[in-house]
C-alpha cells in the first residue's frame, strides 16, 4: 500500500495522544536519583534541543509520562510489569521520535536533533534484540525512504506510480520475511511477540498460529501473547465472495448498532479515524458518493478506530458524516478491524443485499465506478 494514502495502525495513534493531551506532567530532573530494581529510570541528553522543550512517552496508545528538556538533558523513571516498547517523542507541533524498549533497570539515551532515528540507547535484553532486528532491516529502511525522497514532490504518471508501489511493496516483503526469522529465532523474547503482534492481520492465520506455537511459555504468557492468544480465536477474515461477520458496536450515544441493523441494497463498512489524514482527505468525496447513491439504497457503517471519543464525535461533526458511525474506541485493537483484517486505513468492504462481501479496499474513484456499474447511473 502507498503510505502516503494510508494510515499503518500501529505506530501513528500517538501523534493523535500528544495533540490532544491538555495536561502535561512535569517531573524532576535529576539524575543523582536511585532506583530499586522494581523500576526504570531513562537519563537522556539530547543535544541542540532548547530548554523546557517537553518530550513525552507513549505507549498503547496511551501518553503516560511527560517532562522537559533542560541543559539537554531529560529523565523518566518509573515500574514495569515487563518489557515494553515505548515512543519517545520530542515537541508538540510535528514532533521528533524515537522507540527503545524500557524495562526495570537504567537506561542511557544519547542523540540530536534532526536524527533521533538514531540515538544510542544502552538498555536491558530487549534493546539489544530490539537492535538486532533494526541492523538487519536497516539498507531496507534506507531503501525505502530513498524511494519516498525521490518520488515525494515529482510528477508521476499511473505506470511510474505501480513502478514505485511495486518496489515499495517488494521492500516491504522482504521486512516481513525478515521478522518472522527473527521470531523464530528469538522464541524467547518480547520483541519477538511485539513484532508478532503488530504483523498478525497481515500475515496469513496459519503463519501467525506456528510462529505463535513456537514462542516460550513466558511469552505466550506476556501481555502481547495474551492478545495474540485472542485475536487466533477470532473468526477468519472473510473473503470477496463470502458472507460478512456480524459484530455489534456502539453508536456515539451509547446505543448499540448491528452491521446487520443497516438496511440497503449495498452497504459499504469504512473503517476510518479522526487522526488519520488520508480518512479525512477523503471524507468529502464519500460523502457526495452517498449522498448520491443513499436515495437507491447505498448505506454506509463507520467504524472508527479512534481511542478518543472527543476527536471521534469532532470529526464527525466537522466533516459533516450522515451515515450510522460505531466506535468501542479501542483503536487497532477493536475485534471488528481484526477480524476484517485492518492493516491500515482508510479501509473497506461493500457488502450486497445477499449479504455478501463483493468488494474490499474501494479508494479514489473505485468506488463511485462500482456503485455506477451497480445501480446503472
Amino acid at each position: 500500500m502507498n503510505s502516503k494514502n494510508h494510515c499503518f495502525l500501529l505506530g501513528l495513534f500517538f501523534l493523535a495522544v500528544v495533540s490532544s493531551c491538555n495536561k502535561e506532567k512535569k517531573t524532576q530532573n535529576s539524575v543523582e536519583s536511585k532506583i530499586t530494581s522494581d523500576e526504570y529510570q531513562i537519563l537522556g541528553t539530547l543535544k541542540n534541543i532548547k530548554d523546557s522543550t517537553w518530550i513525552y512517552i507513549n505507549h498503547d496508545n496511551n501518553l503516560i509520562d511527560s517532562t522537559q528538556i533542560i541543559n539537554e538533558k531529560f529523565e523518566f523513571k518509573g515500574s514495569l510489569d515487563e518489557p515494553t516498547s515505548f515512543f519517545i517523542l520530542i515537541g508538540k507541533q510535528n514532533p521528533e521520535y524515537f522507540i527503545l524498549w524500557a524495562e526495570n533497570t537504567e537506561i542511557t539515551v544519547e542523540g540530536e536533533k534532526g536524527n533521533l532515528k538514531n540515538v544510542t540507547i544502552n538498555a536491558g535484553e530487549s534493546q539489544k534484540e530490539k537492535d538486532i532486528l533494526k541492523k538487519r532491516k536497516d539498507s531496507l529502511n534506507n531503501s525505502l525512504d530513498w524511494i519516498e525522497k525521490k518520488y515525494r514532490y515529482a510528477e508521476k504518471s499511473l505506470e511510474t506510480r505501480d513502478s514505485v508501489s511495486k518496489a515499495q511493496d517488494k521492500i516491504l516483503s522482504e521486512m516481513q520475511r525478515i521478522s518472522q526469522d527473527f521470531i523464530k529465532e528469538f522464541p524467547d523474547s518480547y520483541v519477538s511477540v511485539n513484532s508478532l503482534k503488530i504483523y498478525n492481520t497481515t500475515w496469513n492465520k496459519n503463519v501467525v498460529a506456528e510462529l505463535y506455537n513456537n514462542l516460550s511459555d513466558r511469552i505466550k504468557n506476556s501481555k502481547n501473547g495474551l492478545e495474540i492468544k485472542q485475536f487466533l480465536s477470532l473468526p477468519d477474515t472473510p473473503k470477496i465472495g463470502e458472507k460478512y461477520i456480524d459484530f455489534e458496536l456502539p453508536n456515539a450515544t451509547g446505543k448499540s448498532i448491528k452491521l446487520s441493523d443497516i438496511n440497503g441494497k449495498y452497504v459499504l463498512v469504512e473503517f476510518w479515524a479522526s487522526w488519520c489524514g488520508p480518512c479525512i482527505e477523503a471524507n468529502p468525496k464519500l460523502v457526495k458518493t452517498y449522498n448520491q447513491y443513499k436515495d437507491q439504497g447505498f448505506e454506509i457503517l463507520g467504524v472508527s478506530l479512534d481511542i478518543s471519543k472527543k476527536n471521534w464525535l469532532k470529526a464527525i461533526e466537522k466533516d459533516k458524516l450522515p451515515w450510522t458511525n460505531v466506535s468501542d474506541l479501542k483503536g487497532d485493537r477493536t475485534e471488528v478491524a481484526q477480524i476484517y483484517g485492518i492493516n491500515g486505513i482508510p479501509d473497506n468492504f461493500l457488502i450486497d443485499k445477499e449479504g455478501k462481501i463483493i468488494a474490499k479496499t474501494l479508494r479514489g474513484n473505485q468506488l463511485e465506478n462500482k456503485l455506477e456499474e451497480l445501480f446503472g447511473n
